[in-house]
């Protein structure tokens, strides 16, 4: 009784009603270049950082509205073309997952230039919870991976718009390349947070259950793939890599309002800095990563100390281990590479039966996904019988939701939950990059669930007789799905089978449809089956407000810098206020924030730490609205982990130009 007295509860207050608006997406072709003697590729990059205001996604109902950042985040994308002509692109983003609606509008926009649609286009991301919600292409996981409802047009054309310029700065920037590809083991980083269901797999069924067992029963790859290209003197240097890891994004606390990376920010900023100070690199480097199958997989860090300087420990470990990597992949640079690309789209509603392998055709919610993860547990609900890790079902088991406790039970669920509110349209796609396979999903996958598709993947190539590749299965890609556990995993029902919205066989079935489309593209060398138009009926909700500039200037300074000293887990830093535009104006994906130093305080000149500039592309300089109102609102700035240069050396903050406004400095300090 209490179990369906807090589902009620939960139902009632998680149900909203909005104005739902159409959009709908043709599908544009394709087209195939000639092939030619060497393989192609570019790079390109956008910040996608977004204004105060909109949710942050990742926590649920417990996340925050973003108010500023902390680190920027950005969209990295590359553009290859195999030696047989066949062109793929990357766009690897820092948000929580890729989104399908998002995926259509970008074919949209760079189609006529590039030639590429929605088949041959990967969105993926590191899944950090501190980036924003609002932009995905199911009403459920628009309203329930924040703690707001509805999906934001405004700022979905923004991402869009940036995802879109990356890619075509990345096919106008293409020269002659070499590629390289591989793996490497990373251990002591992650653990498994889920190893009681991890423990029941029946592969996996000698594993002890102890403080020491989490660290080894994980995914330890990272896979990277580095590309070199042709510069003006006839030599290769570095232009980018991008790498996939499993770790979960969650080492910043859910109650943290700002924006960013999470400990993806330090690993890939770190990782390009020991490129760009080790390399010679004429072509604008962009390195990015984006999850592997991590969903079981945490940070290595204490529990409960969730932070900036465990983010950047971890994250910094990470850049280490990729740089190890990319030294590794030299000797393996060629500019001999196919590419084979095949997508195929499934509504799996629709066709949730696939070789005698069925998953449920309605979706549903569990109990345990309230509950929320081990280390991120939901205040109350994680101590609740019914809703605690666990907590599962003894009787009607036999169904394709087995012992999974549904929400406010299966009947009383879709009045508050329609069904057409789950996300149904599954894009399948592998590919083929020289002897690297791809295999991307829109599912946070367990490690057991990857080491499966993997396995499935294989024994395509070895069916056909051809060369087994690598194979990278990541999650998250091109949309938002839940979670997929094995069957044994979910059994245990933990959060992660609770969130496995298409029940228990979900693993199985998306196993053999990667494995069925792995062979066909092996007999064909490319499959493209998309429909001609794809359509999402969404509620919808601007989150920033609009305002009207104001025709004089409105900068000034509020306050003076003030020092605060470091508290236990928290880091020192110096603050000031300031008034300016409005949220909307701010334009926070734009440079912004940089210190100056003097020992006059009359002669000034940007700061450099380490070889580089403090500002805000970096990690330490911060941004926070404070209030809005009257055509204006207030901010603060934040300089963490400040350098000390001894009582000559003075500092100050500049903010650049917004508006009708000039630039602005705050008062020296030091």
């Amino acid at each position: 009784m209490l179990t369906r007295i807090v589902s009620l509860a939960l139902l009632l207050l998680l149900s909203a009603c909005s104005q739902k608006q159409q959009f709908t997406f043709e599908q544009p072709n394709d087209q195939i270049k000639a092939s030619g003697e060497q393989f192609i590729a570019g790079v390109g990059i956008r910040d996608i950082t977004p204004p105060p205001g909109i949710p942050r996604a990742g926590y649920a109902l417990w996340s925050t509205t973003g108010e500023g950042f902390r680190t920027r985040l950005y969209a990295r994308a590359y553009y290859m073309q195999g030696n047989n002509g066949q062109s793929y692109a990357m766009i690897q983003t820092d948000l929580m997952a890729g989104s399908r609606i998002l995926l259509a509008r970008v074919a949209e926009l760079v189609n006529e230039t590039t030639g590429l649609h929605a088949g041959n286009i990967t969105i993926t991301a590191t899944h950090t919870h501190s980036s924003p919600g609002q932009f995905l292409g199911s009403e459920f996981y628009n309203k329930h991976a924040s703690h707001k409802n509805g999906y934001d047009p405004q700022f979905a054309e923004f991402l869009a718009q940036q995802l879109a310029d990356a890619l075509i700065d990345a096919y106008t920037s293409r020269v002659p390349a070499k590629v390289a590809s591989g793996k490497k083991a990373v251990w002591g980083l992650t653990r498994n947070r889920s190893i009681e269901p991890f423990s029941n797999n029946h592969n996996h069924q000698d594993v002890e259950q102890t403080n020491a067992a989490v660290f080894h029963e994980i995914n330890p790859y990272m896979y990277m793939v580095r590309l070199d290209g042709l510069t003006a003197d006839g030599s290769y240097q570095p232009m980018g890599a991008f790498m996939s890891f499993s770790i979960h994004g969650t080492s910043i606390p859910r109650w943290d309002p700002m924006f960013n990376g999470d400990l993806w920010s330090y690993f890939q900023g770190d990782l390009k800095h020991r490129i760009e100070r080790e390399y010679p690199h004429s072509h604008n480097l962009v390195v990015g990563g984006f999850e592997g199958t991590h969903g079981d997989m945490a940070p290595a860090m204490p529990l409960k100390q969730s932070g900036y300087i465990w983010s950047k420990n971890v994250g910094s470990a990470l850049a280490k281990e990729g740089w190890q990597l990319f030294r590794q992949l030299e000797n393996k640079l060629s500019d001999k590479a196919d590419i084979r690309v095949a997508a195929r789209h499934v509504d799996i509603r629709d066709n949730p039966e696939i070789n005698g392998t069925a998953i449920c055709d309605e979706a549903a919610a569990g109990t345990t996904l309230t509950a929320g993860p081990y280390e991120h547990e939901s205040p109350v609900l994680a101590w609740i019988p019914g809703f605690k890790q666990g907590s599962s079902r003894w009787f009607n088991t036999e169904g394709c939701h087995g012992n999974r406790l549904l929400v406010g039970g299966a009947w009383l669920q879709p009045l508050f939950e329609p069904k057409d509110s789950f996300p149904r349209d599954i894009l399948f796609q592998l590919i083929q990059i020289g002897d690297l396979a791809i295999a991307p999903l829109p599912f946070e996958l367990t490690a057991e669930t990857g080491f499966r598709i993997q396995a499935a993947i294989e024994q395509s190539y070895t069916e056909k007789g051809e060369a087994v590749p690598d194979v990278m299965v990541t999650s998250l890609a091109n949309g938002y799905t839940g979670y997929i556990t094995t069957p044994e995993e979910y059994e245990v029902q933990y959060y992660e089978g609770g969130h496995t919205i298409y029940g228990r066989y979900s693993q199985p079935y998306v196993t053999q449809h990667l494995g069925l489309l792995s062979a066909d593209l092996l007999e064909k060398n490319r499959v493209m089956e998309l429909p001609q138009q794809w359509q999402f009926n969404l509620p919808v909700k601007q989150f920033v407000d609009s305002h009207t500039l104001a025709a004089t200037p409105i900068r000034k300074t509020l306050t003076q810098p003030t020092y605060q000293l470091p508290e236990i887990n928290q880091e020192a830093f110096w603050s000031f206020d300031w008034q300016d535009v409005p949220a909307d104006h701010i334009q926070l994906h734009k440079p912004l924030l940089s210190i100056e130093t003097s020992t006059d305080k009359i002669h000034w000149q940007p700061l450099q730490q380490n070889g580089l500039q403090v500002d805000d592309s970096g990690y330490d300089l911060s941004i926070q609205m404070l209030d809005e109102g009257n055509g204006s609102a207030d901010y603060r700035a934040y300089w963490y982990n400040p350098v000390f240069n001894g009582k000559q050396v003075w500092y100050r903050f500049v903010v650049q130009p917004r508006g009708n406004d000039s630039v602005l400095y705050s008062a020296a300090f030091h």
